[in-house]
């Protein structure tokens, strides 16, 4: 079975409608949910779904309503979470190569240490570490059948 890792990039869009490239995240959301994907993600990623969700809140593009419901719905899928920061080790090297925070390298330190894929929809992130990590997706180039 294939596995990834997602960032909150990604993750998100299967909750923001007006998202470019959402019908890509669904897919992969729809291939996990089907049995078909596993995600293995850092224990920072509901934080970091949380945020994301409570600020579309406040720009208004969801409501309270939508920010609560979508965040259980996000609970209930089982995603595995992985504790990465114990490799704290291999997460402040990435953060430093690529200028990026320690959130966004706790997807990528994850990702080296499974030896999967990880898949992020943000550009800028993606062009930041894809000379050093050799398994970065962005969402865009990712086949997500």
């Amino acid at each position: 079975m294939k596995k990834l890792v997602l960032d909150a990039s990604v993750v998100l869009k299967w909750f923001l409608p007006d998202e470019e490239l959402g019908q890509r995240a669904l897919n992969i959301l729809d291939n996990y949910v089907g049995g078909e994907l596993e995600l293995i993600e850092p224990s920072i990623l509901p934080y970091e779904v949380l945020n994301g969700l409570l600020v579309a809140e406040r720009r208004g593009r969801i409501s309270q309503k939508v920010t609560n419901e979508a965040f259980y719905a996000f609970l209930e899928l089982g995603i595995q979470f992985d504790d990465t920061y114990v490799d704290f080790s291999e997460i402040l090297p990435f953060a430093r190569s690529s200028q990026r925070s320690v959130y966004d390298a706790s997807y990528m330190a994850l990702a080296k240490k499974k030896d999967i894929d990880f898949v992020t929809a943000d550009r800028r992130l993606h062009n930041a570490v894809k000379g050093t990590l050799e398994r970065v997706r962005w969402l865009g180039n990712t086949d997500t059948s």
